[in-house]
Order: structure tokens, then sequence, then C-alpha cells
């Protein structure tokens, strides 16, 4: 009897001190506060500890406002990590990979800044994902070697009201790079300025949705804006695109460079504003095999004049467009 009821008190003791077991049990998120700033509401001081072994019990995170030099991986499926505003992750890789490395499914991450992940192979990204289906929302990855970069069969990556910026490594390193998986979404977001001969976006996905966005070159010495290296189902609507004088490649968009892979293979681009700012500029590089391709209802300055449904003007001042590197509104 009196052992039994040591024990009892014991565990209860330990819970009722215990922060993130709390919160984890009263089905309140663990909440992460930076070590100078751990204030009451606080259970954690690194994200690692969050997503580590307290994931186990609550899988909604909130991240406080503060600078965090470290680098964690998500084991747990479905995850959710919602940054407050002035969250910072820099400077920090873990297995020689990202800032964020994702082996769970279902993950979710909301509100945070990543920026200088830089590894040996030249790979370093703010998120990696070698688990399925990722949803990024309302985050600022830049000055990286990548933003984002996913492995094979990653499911469907959504990325929402988020900034891609300045990111790049020696042509194999993109803002997005998406490997073999079921779905591309990009929707609302920024992607600026890629440098060193990185795409804006690159995927390998079976279906790429491209909307309401600004993927642009800028001054960055980028490649391709939109490369999607193995076809499939293609659209890209009610974007501005815009190619700079620095790109390392005239082709603003590339559909199947490196063969078809998939059974169903669609192009529709309408809508857009189209800018191409570089000399030598080329709206569109398709493979050889026949492929069905729609562009219509675009605005499209400089470059060859395109038949069709599309309105061409041959510069920004007979658009009516601001001078460069301004984007229209």
């Amino acid at each position: 009897m009196w052992p039994r009821l040591f024990v009892i008190l014991a565990l209860t003791f330990w819970v009722g001190s215990c922060g993130p077991l709390m919160s984890a049990i009263d089905g309140g998120p663990i909440v992460v506060c930076p070590k100078d700033n751990f204030t009451k509401g606080c259970d954690v001081d690194t994200i690692g500890k969050a997503t580590g072994y307290w994931a186990q019990f609550n899988r909604s995170i909130v991240i406080r406002a503060g600078t965090y030099r470290e680098a964690f991986t998500i084991l747990d499926h479905g995850v959710t990590i919602r940054a407050e505003p002035g969250v910072h992750i820099k400077d920090r890789a873990v297995e020689g990979k990202a800032a964020i490395l994702v082996k769970g499914n279902n993950t979710v991450i909301e509100g945070l800044e990543c920026s200088g992940i830089s590894v040996a192979d030249g790979n370093g990204a703010c998120v990696k994902l070698e688990g399925h289906n990722l949803t990024l929302r309302n985050v600022y990855f830049h000055d990286s070697e990548q933003g984002l970069l996913t492995s094979r069969d990653a499911g469907t990556i959504i990325i929402e009201q988020s900034k891609f910026e300045r990111l790049g490594r020696k042509g194999r390193g993109h803002a997005i790079y998406v490997g073999y998986s079921d779905a591309l979404i990009v929707r609302g977001s920024q992607i600026l300025s890629s440098k060193d001969q990185g795409h804006e976006i690159k995927s390998r996905a079976a279906e790429t949705i491209i909307e309401n966005s600004i993927i642009a070159s800028l001054d960055g010495d980028d490649s391709r804006l939109i490369d999607i290296s193995n076809g499939g189902r293609i659209i890209i609507r009610n974007n501005i695109l815009e190619e700079g004088p620095r790109s390392k490649n005239n082709n603003l968009i590339a559909i199947a460079p490196e063969g078809t892979r998939y059974k169903q293979n669609e192009v529709i681009i309408e809508g857009n504003i189209i800018i191409m700012d570089h000399d030598r500029a080329y709206l569109l590089r398709l493979p050889e095999q026949d492929l069905p391709v729609t562009l219509r209802n675009n605005i499209i300055v400089g470059g060859e004049q395109i038949e069709g449904d599309n309105t061409w003007f041959p510069d920004r001042e007979a658009a009516g467009f601001p001078a460069y590197p301004a984007l229209p509104p």
C-alpha cells in the first residue's frame, strides 16, 4: 500500500512541476522561448527539445520571438510549428543537411525566418523534407544555399504567403527544389533573386501549380525562373514573372528539359504578367515531343512577339510599367 502510494505521489509532483509535460497533458501547445527570455508560460528553451522527446505528447509547438542558432529534426507525424513574429533560425544545420530536417509526415511550419544555412556538399537548406506532405505558410527563407529541398516521394508540398530570397549555390542549389512527388503548390508567395545560377523554382513533381505569386530574378544571377524538369501537369496562373538582366539562362520557363516522366503532361500558362528584362530572353523551352500547351491572356513585355490570345509590348515603357527593377503593382 505505502510503496504504491509513494509512487503515485512522486509522479503527481513530477508532472505538476514539469512545464512541457503539463502543456502536453492539458492540450495546450508546447511553448519554446529563447534562453535569454525564458519567462512564465515557457516550457522549453530550444526548439529541438520540443520537436524531439516532447513531440510524442503534443504535436503543436509555438515558438516565441527570438534568434535561435540551432538546427533540429522533426521525427513525429502531424507536427505543427507556429512561430510568433520575430522568430529567426540561423547559421546551423543538422546531419549536414538543413536547419530543419523533417522526417515525419504531414508537417506544418508557419511564420518563421531562416537564413545562413551552408553545408559541406553545398545543399544546405532551411528545410529538408525526407517525410511526406509539408505545408510552409508565411515563412521567410533567405541567404542560404537552398530554401526548401525534398527527397523523392515527398507527397504534396504546399507553400503559401511566403518569401524566398537570395538562395542558390553553383547551379545545384535553388530557392525551391522539389523532387519526384505528387504535387507542388505555390500560392501568394514571392520567390526572388536566386543566386549563383540557381532556379527560383525547380520541380520534378507530377503536378506543379504556381498561382498569384511573384517569381522574379531582379538583380540576381539566377538561371530559370521555373524549371519543371520532368514535365507533368503544370499550371502557371495569375503571377508576375520577371527575368532580370543578370540571369545566366535566357529561358524563363523550361518544361521537361530532362525528359518527360509522367503519363499526363499538360501546360497551362495564363493570366500572368511576364517581363523579360534580359536582352536575349526567351519565354518557354519545350521538349521535342508533342505536349499540349495553353498560353493565353498573358501580358508579355520584351522578347519575341508571341502569337495567340496574349498582349505583347516591346518594352516596359510601351506597357506603361515602371522602369527596371520595379515590378508592377
